[in-house]
């Protein structure tokens, strides 16, 4: 039966390569496509701290090392532990704010469980350092296994669980109404609710640190922080995977990730969302229109609209009479003008109107 030295060191470099090889696919393919953002800094951080894991899964399983080299090795796997199941969470959470509106309400969401992500992980990593030092007699011993115990046991499984929820909870509520493809949300609601694999690895490695099985417990800690990272990187490679086979367009692109209403209210019968999309960078400038019916559009309400725009008089009418409730601008339009659809067909009705106006000249419908 193999020992305990070479078992740790199997797992670790063999869970360890893996995530690593598929982080700098991840990074390749991002820096490739340009499309380098802080959810890679996070997966960068990640895997380096992987590094840090497996150098001291190597360093504290020596049998030619003193007491206090295995103590520095068990300090960089335990640090390195920590660090890397939380900046994966940190990139999977900016991942997800990547392909959110900037007008959602739920991007302050995700900024405040950014924050939150940040202070579970200073309070995990204080947590287990103070343990460690304040009861340091572990130190002496051959092993040199710090005892964690129930209260950091318990507080790394509460924060796991809270974490995880999360960081599937805000895709979920994110893909729930917008205007994309069945097979599409569902395969990104798949891709992200993969963190619910990371929940269930936490658990037992949560069990086994609250048990007197340290060997098992160094195991599941190399598995569950090197899942955390493969999980990070599964919605990138996917999005490569898919623009491979299918030669689609990205996954995680938050091209027609809305439903064009923008927070505000709507009233009447609608028929038609088109949304006009100025720029290709990652902040790009949308005017949304929403069509009406006839019978429920307000002459008066547009009036009263068009002289808040600058318009007067008939004048007023004719440039309202699109039947339009509403057009916003996020911001001034630049030089270059490109044009895309929220849905596949326009209205003939809307699209004659807006060829017709001068508003829309340039547009190409």
């Amino acid at each position: 039966m193999a020992s305990f030295t070479t078992v740790i060191r199997v797992v670790a470099t063999v869970c360890g390569v893996l995530s690593i090889s598929l982080t700098v696919l991840r990074l390749y393919y991002r820096w490739y496509r340009r499309h380098l953002g802080y959810d890679d800094a996070w997966a960068a951080f990640s895997l380096v701290s992987v590094f840090f894991m497996i150098a001291g899964a190597w360093l504290r399983s020596q049998e030619n090392v003193t007491n206090e080299q295995r103590v520095i090795g068990y300090f960089m796997l335990d640090v390195s532990f920590t660090c890397v199941l939380w900046s994966a969470r940190m990139s999977i959470l900016f991942s997800i704010m990547r392909i959110i509106p900037y007008l959602m309400t739920l991007r302050r969401w995700a900024y405040g469980s950014a924050i939150l992500f940040g202070l579970m992980w200073i309070v995990m990593l204080s947590e287990k350092i103070a343990v460690c030092e304040i009861n340091d007699a572990w130190k002496t011993n051959p092993e040199a296994q710090c005892v964690l115990g129930k209260p950091v046991g318990g507080v790394e499984l509460a924060t796991d669980i809270t974490a995880d929820i999360i960081l599937v909870a805000l895709p979920i509520w994110l893909l729930w109404g917008i205007n994309i493809s069945a097979s599409r949300r569902k395969l990104l609601m798949a891709i992200f609710s993969a963190s619910i694999i990371t929940t269930v690895v936490s658990i037992v490695h949560t069990s086994y640190e609250l048990g007197p099985n340290r060997n098992a417990e160094g195991i599941a800690a190399h598995v569950e922080a090197d899942m955390s990272l493969i999980i990070c990187n599964l919605a990138v490679l996917m999005t490569w995977l898919v623009r491979t086979i299918f030669k689609g367009e990205d996954l995680e692109s938050g091209g027609g990730l809305s439903d064009g209403s923008g927070g505000r209210k709507r009233t009447g019968n609608l028929t038609q969302l088109t949304s006009l999309r100025f720029g290709g960078g990652d902040q790009p400038i949308v005017l949304t229109t929403t069509a009406m019916d006839a019978s429920s559009s307000d002459p008066d309400h547009e009036h009263r609209h068009g002289r808040e725009r600058g318009y007067d008089g008939d004048d007023s009418k004719d440039q309202l009479n699109i039947k339009h409730d509403r057009l916003s601008i996020t911001s001034p339009p630049p030089t270059d003008v490109t044009v895309t659809f929220g849905a596949e067909q326009m209205d003939a009705k809307m699209r004659e109107d807006m060829r017709d106006n001068d508003q829309y000249k340039g547009f190409a419908f």
